[in-house]
């Protein structure tokens, strides 16, 4: 497997997934919740210069949906209580459950694109 800077793909990964730089894996890559930092303050990566906006946001949207929805499908959730507690009740789920696996999600991402290469056009 190619590495980029003594890192493979794997490594950069999970140091995205616990929120370190992809590069060093020390300091942290974010400044706040989703506030990527401009440089890692360790190694001095440029990481705000990869594109992070839209793209966790689907995948978590996606993998949250799938982990709420289809075992709700497959054990008759849906058939058993009535709309106006399940509604609710989904509505709930899939919203919390998406903030907490969002900043994970964008640590991940923001390693692929530093893995990648892929900055943004200037």
């Amino acid at each position: 497997m190619a590495m980029r800077d003594g890192v493979d793909l794997g490594t950069a990964l999970m140091r995205g997934v616990t929120r370190k730089c992809p590069c060093c894996g020390q300091a942290p890559a974010f400044r706040g919740y989703l506030k990527v930092v401009d440089a890692c303050r360790n190694c001095q990566t440029p990481l705000s210069v990869y594109p992070t906006d839209d793209g966790p946001a689907y995948i978590t949207m996606i993998l949250i949906g799938h982990l709420v929805i289809a075992p709700a499908f497959m054990f008759g959730i849906f058939y058993t209580y009535p709309m106006q507690v399940l509604v609710p009740v989904m509505v709930g789920a899939i919203g919390l459950l998406t903030l907490a696996a969002l900043p994970f999600v964008k640590g991940a991402f923001l390693s692929l694109m530093w893995y990648l290469g892929l900055k943004q056009a200037r």
